[in-house]
Order: C-alpha cells, then sequence, then structure tokens
C-alpha cells in the first residue's frame, strides 16, 4: 500500500472537521464516537487554518493602497502619517525625505526581519 501524502492527510482532516461542524456534536464526544484523539483533531484544524491566514496576511502586506500628499513643506521637514485599514495610525512629525525612505522601508519589510523595538 503506498504511503499518504500530506495531500492525503490534509483532505482527511478537512472531511472529518467537516463531518464534526456537520454532527452538531463537540468535538471531544465526535472524536470519541469515531475513535479519534481530540488532541490531535486540535493540531489539524489549527494547521489546516494556518495557510490561510498567512496567505492574508502576504495579501494585506502588499496590497496597494492610495496615498495622499497632504502638504509640501517649504523646508523640507513635515509630517508623515501612515493609516492601515484596521485604523492602526503611525504619525512621525517633523521628517525628512531619509526618514520617510526608512519608515516606509521598514513597513515593507517582511514581519520577520522589522525591528521591535520602537
Amino acid at each position: 500500500m503506498a504511503r499518504a501524502t500530506n495531500g492525503d492527510w490534509q483532505r482527511h482532516w478537512r472531511e472529518v472537521i467537516e463531518r464534526q461542524r456537520a454532527s452538531g456534536q463537540s468535538i471531544v464526544g465526535f472524536c470519541a464516537k469515531e475513535g479519534l484523539s481530540p488532541a490531535s483533531f486540535h493540531a489539524w484544524k489549527r494547521r489546516l487554518r494556518r495557510p490561510r491566514r498567512e496567505a492574508g496576511r502576504q495579501a494585506a502586506t502588499e496590497a496597494l493602497v492610495p496615498v495622499q500628499i497632504v502638504s509640501d513643506p517649504v523646508d523640507g521637514t513635515g509630517n508623515l502619517e501612515v493609516q492601515w485599514p484596521s485604523g492602526v495610525v503611525l504619525l512621525v512629525r517633523g521628517c525628512d525625505a531619509q526618514t520617510v525612505g526608512s519608515v516606509v522601508t521598514a513597513l515593507l519589510a517582511r514581519p520577520t526581519q522589522r525591528a521591535r523595538r520602537c
């Protein structure tokens, strides 16, 4: 018999998870009836959810957003305001072109590459 691939296991557990949802039973009750480990059920449920979240995160970081230039200060400094769709706002006061470039570079960096300091 051929060894099951990861895709086979994913398909199997998606079907199991869907059967549990449709059954109306608790996860523990469903697993007891089916002879499954509740820990395995939860682990596969988390594992199958993860790729969708990561894909959504990647799409959100790569999405184009509208930009509006509010003013053109004469002295070369101004305020930089970045607003995310979630409502989070980053305001940098008295910044120059180099600061704007640094902020944009940091925002475009992958989450694992970003510095965690303020």
